[in-house]
């Protein structure tokens, strides 16, 4: 009387196959992440932006006869004191620069940007 082999486990097609399922949603997950990386990183940046125009905007509240901002003078008008860095992957800015205008408004740059083919770019077309 011959016993019968039990079979237990998974042959190898099967294991390759699953491999192959979940390296393709690793893919995807990943793809995602790095897009929703990147937008969180644009809407940290634009947010930059708006604290040191509205800081600036202070500035030159208590400063009426300045025509130009050190950013360095922006520092008591900012909650942390501390001055925030542009987005890493905006390009050559590693600072922000503030210029007030001949009207009187202030410019940041760089200024608001937003997530186009992957990539972040300036809101203006810069």
């Amino acid at each position: 009387m011959k016993l019968k082999k039990k079979n237990q486990g998974f042959t190898l097609i099967e294991l390759v196959i699953v491999i192959a399922i979940i390296a393709i949603l690793i893919s995807i997950a990943a793809m995602k992440y790095s897009k929703t990386n990147l937008a969180a990183e644009a809407a940290a940046h634009n947010s930059n932006v708006k604290v040191l125009k509205s800081a600036g905007i202070l500035y030159l509240i208590d400063h009426p006869d300045e025509k130009s901002i050190s950013i360095e003078n922006l520092k008591p008008y900012i909650e942390s004191g501390k001055i925030p860095k542009p987005a890493k992957h905006l390009g050559k800015a590693t600072t922000f620069t503030i210029s007030v205008t001949e009207d009187g408004d202030v410019h940041v740059e760089p200024g608001l940007v937003k997530v186009s083919n992957n990539s972040l770019v300036e809101e203006n077309g810069k």
